[in-house]
């Protein structure tokens, strides 16, 4: 498809796009006083705790500043002020870690932002200061630091794709009416609580859309007043109707408190009706779908949960195939694909669902996408991910209607959610076991000790992670969102009581570096010519100063990532260690159900590598950890080929839950059409082989280099970190470092 924004279209959303790149950071305190004052008056009647958040998201959403950028045709926008950052105070109250982390000049980003008087309310109350409290009293054990919070603290649960099917179909009256009826016939004193927080929630949502349909800014748009006035109580009968009634709900899922990592459904499967008819009737043509595409795009980019200076790794899905292997790749793709490509922003990120009947002109356009100004499109397979659902207990049907949620993690619309609630620390496993006297006995007796230290690290983080789901259940609740997860409304309960499928994980990283730890060990230290375990501690500490030869020798041993049959067993004998423990200790308490396991990664290769000292596969410290499960840094040295060899390599089973994997191709690979065909068979014979995985950066040192140098000439770049994705120059130096220093991969 030849698509192009109509002149006036270009210049509106190229103004809004500008508006919304260059909005001032600041933090909005609205939410945080509205829930505050609820909560106090909740506290004072003695209100459930679900019933007073319920009441304070209906209060926030009725008095919130509304507002309306110029251009924009989709109403509905997060905080009180353009650009601002939200604080979702019933969570807590602290800064998030990997926004500072990331730039660190963001650091004390909160310092004198919060009054006083909401901070000592909630000392105690919500669920951060509860939870920091059993840790301490309970448990006796010492929490960490209040001012850094991890996510589940400060964004809920994320990683979650809500399904927005029925609301197409009924629209917010027909979602109220079924809450109506299930209270009325509800005898259960908590689902009746529940039942009634979910009304009160949807009530609010309500409320706030037609507060839109009044405000003066609408008026320089008549029709995005007369859309809010209707998707109000009424079902959407128009594309422009579905698309404005999606968002409104997506953004209030946001409020509602889900920071990270939410993707709005199947877009171009649940939307496609709706362009389908309105071209029939000639509402519609393929410049205003494109438009509106675009809008929402910016809209999503506009979410600034963390403000626009982070990315929240929001994801649109596109493609894929039936459960009978047809192809579900339609114009709304194309469309979809088309205007990412035009916005050129970090994300929302775009995923296309690779499979073997893949429309062989839409693979060919989303590869030539993938050489401009963006490191889009991602791919997941149909031909893996299904099957590792399954293999997880989900029905054939519902594994084929997959999402992928955030940095690389996996979700099914309405169905299941992603959850890590386990961890495996591959190095500190290492370097524990390498200190146990037993282990300078034989590689089998390290082996052995890892083993052990895995199974202790499982255990430790699974009870921990047990420990917050069931402070997720008392008081991360979130009855709007969950009334898009099949059988909340209907059974009375939260999505964290549990989903149709619940798929809990064990997630863990530097897995290659392990791997190549293993390797350089076997082959230095009880190979040939052997040192002692002691001796390469002591190597490792001095940072291989004064030990440059033992050190050559731990690199010229066998790495993962080059298709190297020297390493297979020990990657097999990681993963065995690995999913032992987990089937034997996880399971979720709410059903039974087993763990997958996962590699994700986002930005710690760079920010965990920056505190971890020189390994034993020769890595100085400070640098980098893998960026991914194929290789660690430094250590493609065999080619593309050979890179994807060493990840269908894996077992598929150990990774049911996701892993990503970084290829970086010179851009001539996919400018010139001959080389993008040999790109093309890359890809197929790697999927259909059972990769689950594939992000791209088509960039050159040269053009990146020059960025660095000249930031305001490529304001635009946009590459793919790990697990997310960011304009090169907006990244802290050290990352990209990293990302410069991968290898450029030719076919």
């Amino acid at each position: 498809m030849d698509l192009r924004l109509r002149p006036a279209d270009e210049s509106r959303l190229g103004s809004l796009r500008a508006a919304i790149l260059n909005s001032e950071f600041r933090v909005a305190l609205h939410r945080a006083r509205t829930y505050t004052s609820a909560f106090e008056e909740a506290e004072a009647d003695g209100t459930a705790w679900v019933v007073a958040k319920a009441r304070a998201f209906r209060a926030h959403l009725r008095t919130m500043p509304l507002w309306l950028r110029p251009g924009d045709q989709l109403a509905g926008s997060l905080t009180e002020f353009p650009g601002a950052m939200p604080l979702i105070v019933e969570l807590g109250i602290g800064e998030n870690g990997i926004f500072t982390d990331e730039d660190p000049h963001r650091a004390g980003y909160l310092r004198g932002a919060v009054p006083q008087e909401i901070r000592d309310f909630w000392q105690g109350r919500n669920m951060r200061g509860r939870w920091r409290g059993y840790m301490t009293q309970v448990l006796d054990r010492g929490a960490p630091d209040a001012e850094r919070l991890p996510y589940k603290f400060l964004s809920c649960q994320g990683h979650l794709s809500p399904s927005y099917r029925a609301l197409l179909r009924s629209g917010l009256g027909g979602l109220r009416e079924r809450i109506a009826r299930r209270r009325m016939a509800e005898t259960d004193p908590s689902a009746k609580e529940w039942l009634l927080a979910a009304d009160l929630c949807v009530q609010g949502v309500c409320e706030w859309i037609g507060r839109y349909a009044r405000l003066d800014e609408v008026a320089r748009d008549p029709e995005t007043a007369r859309i809010a006035a209707r998707v109000v109580s009424e079902p959407p009968e128009t594309f422009r109707e579905a698309l404005a009634l999606l968002w409104f709900c997506h953004q209030a899922i946001h409020i509602e408190g889900h920071g990270y990592s939410c993707t709005p459904d199947r877009l171009d499967q649940i939307l496609y009706p709706f362009y389908r008819a309105d071209l029939a009737a000639g509402r519609l043509t393929n410049e205003d779908a494109l438009a509106l595409c675009c809008n929402f795009v910016l809209k999503m980019r506009d979410n600034t949960f963390w403000s626009v200076e982070h990315n929240l790794t929001q994801g649109i899905s596109l493609g894929g195939s039936s459960p009978r292997g047809d192809d579900q790749t339609n114009e709304l793709s194309w469309i979809w694909l088309r205007a990412a490509e035009l916005m050129a922003l970090p994300e929302p990120l775009v995923w296309v669902r690779w499979h073997e009947r893949i429309d062989r002109d839409f693979l060919d356009r989303c590869l030539t996408t993938l050489s401009g100004r963006t490191c889009f499109p991602l791919f997941m397979s149909d031909t893996t991910v299904p099957s590792m659902f399954m293999g997880l207990g989900v029905d054939r049907d519902d594994a084929h209607d997959y999402v992928a949620v955030g940095c690389n993690e996996l979700a099914l619309p309405g169905k299941a959610y992603f959850n890590p609630c386990a961890w495996v620390n591959y190095l500190d496993a290492l370097w524990r076991a390498m200190a146990q006297p037993e282990s300078e006995q034989g590689f089998g007796r390290l082996l052995g000790a890892i083993e052990g230290v895995i199974r202790q690290q499982v255990e430790r983080s699974y009870a921990d992670g047990m420990v917050e789901l069931e402070f997720q259940r008392r008081y991360a609740q979130s009855p709007f969102t969950s009334c898009f997860f099949d059988g909340c409304v209907e059974d009375g309960h939260d999505l964290v009581d549990g989903t149709r499928y619940n798929l809990l994980s064990c997630g863990g990283t530097a897995f290659a570096n392990l791997v190549d730890c293993l390797s350089a060990l076997r082959s230095v230290v009880y190979g040939p010519q052997p040192v002692t375990l002691a001796q390469v501690l002591v190597a490792c500490a001095d940072n291989f100063v004064g030990h440059e030869l033992l050190r050559a020798r731990l690199q010229a041993a066998p790495k993962h990532g080059n298709d190297d049959p020297r390493v297979l067993d020990i990657i097999h004998l990681v993963e065995r260690m690995r999913d032992e423990a987990v089937e034997a200790v996880c399971f979720d308490p709410r059903d039974g159900a087993p763990f997958g396991n996962s590699h994700v990664v986002r930005s710690s290769a760079v920010l965990a590598g920056r505190h971890t000292g020189a390994t034993p596969d020769g890595r100085l410290a400070g640098e980098p950890l893998a960026g991914s499960v194929a290789a660690a840094h430094g250590e493609e040295r065999s080619g593309p080929t050979a890179l994807l060899a060493s990840v269908l390599a894996l077992s598929p089973r150990s990774w049911r839950s996701g892993y990503n994997v970084n290829l970086r191709l010179s851009r001539d690979m996919l400018t010139d059409r001959r080389a993008r065909g040999r790109v093309r068979a890359l890809l197929d014979a790697y999927f259909a082989a059972g990769g689950q995985e594939l992000q791209i950066n088509c960039v050159d040192n040269a053009t990146l280099l020059a960025a660095r140098e000249c930031p305001h000439e490529y304001r635009d770049l946009v590459v793919r970190v790990a697990g997310f994705s960011e304009f090169f120059v907006k990244l802290d130096p050290a990352l990209q470092d990293e990302v410069i220093s991968r290898a450029e991969h030719r076919l």
